[in-house]
């Protein structure tokens, strides 16, 4: 038994030789250093919520170097934001597939939020289908760990035990849960932030709040809550399309929207140039509103 512990730990301490040069530290707040993953030859993701502050971030290398970084964008709907760095020499992970990874599996968690790799053992505790945020964000599947929160370890990297890179971690998307952003939905939100610095999203120009429905408007329409417009900005595909101030929206071409989040996850890139239909209660009777969906401008909210 000793010796399979020993052979066992000896494996693990090898898979973190060998994936922690590409796990760094990143300086973009005030409290404790949060991590990131070199993405390419130049280049980092880390976490969404732990920049603070878009100037004066600096990497911490494995080297125990610290060389300056540029925020190249960021997408908080799925927590995650690119770097560009001054440096060279570094070792992009090397990104695998989440086909067969199953709740049960072990996996180790690496981050950086001092000179050298924090690392944790842990499994594998829920996995699931594509999903998301509740920012709107498409995550391309769920899967959630049990290793421990720290400070630092959001944008840290999550490998398996054979040293397969299986996804960058964070802390950020659920509360008190260790979820794990997998390759497919950093590939395409780095590659998206790279060539539009920040992901493109759908726009109405609408603010909204959540509203209960009466009892005879809940049994009329079959559902229980809708969207109250609070706002309508001038010369948005809202204010265009005829939306107007106090309407509820109840469904986004079909869609039933309960919570703005609703509605956000509705206004994907493939929805821009769209014209959709908008089920609104204006004054008590129910009208149908098309409107064409615009580009949310990055400093858009």
């Amino acid at each position: 038994m000793s010796d399979i512990a020993s052979d066992l730990s000896g494996r693990l301490a090898a898979v973190v030789e060998r994936a922690a040069p590409s796990v760094v530290r990143v300086e973009g707040r005030r409290r404790a250093a949060s991590s990131g993953v070199v993405f390419g030859a130049d280049a980092v993701v880390t976490a969404h919520h732990c920049l603070e502050w878009e100037d004066g971030i600096r990497v911490g290398l494995a080297d125990g170097s610290s060389v300056p970084a540029v925020l190249v964008g960021r997408d908080p709907s799925t927590d995650l934001a690119l770097l560009r760095v001054q440096a060279s020499g570094l070792v992009p992970a090397a990104w695998s597939g989440l086909d067969d990874v199953k709740a049960g599996h072990l996996v180790l968690g690496l981050s950086r939020p001092d000179r050298g790799p924090r690392v944790g053992l842990g499994v594998v505790s829920v996995t699931g289908a594509a999903w998301r945020t509740p920012a709107g964000g498409r995550v391309d599947r769920y899967i959630e760990t049990d290793l421990a929160l720290h400070p630092g370890f959001s944008g840290g990297l999550v490998v398996d035990v054979a040293g397969r890179v299986l996804c960058v971690q964070t802390a950020g998307l659920l509360r008190g849960a260790a979820v794990v952003v997998p390759p497919p939905t950093v590939r395409r939100v780095a590659e998206a932030i790279t060539a539009h610095g920040h992901v493109r999203r759908g726009f109405l120009g609408v603010g909204t709040m959540p509203i209960r429905l009466g009892a005879d408007q809940e049994k009329a329409l079959g559902q229980p809550s809708a969207l109250l417009v609070t706002s309508v900005q001038p010369d948005t595909a809202a204010g265009r399309g005829g939306v107007l101030l106090g309407d509820a929206l109840l469904a986004f071409d079909g869609h039933p929207l309960h919570r703005p989040g609703d509605l956000f996850a509705r206004l994907d890139e493939e929805a821009i140039g769209r014209t959709v239909t908008l089920r609104v209660l204006r004054a008590g009777e129910v009208k149908d509103v098309a409107v064409t969906v615009g580009a949310r401008d990055a400093r858009s909210s």
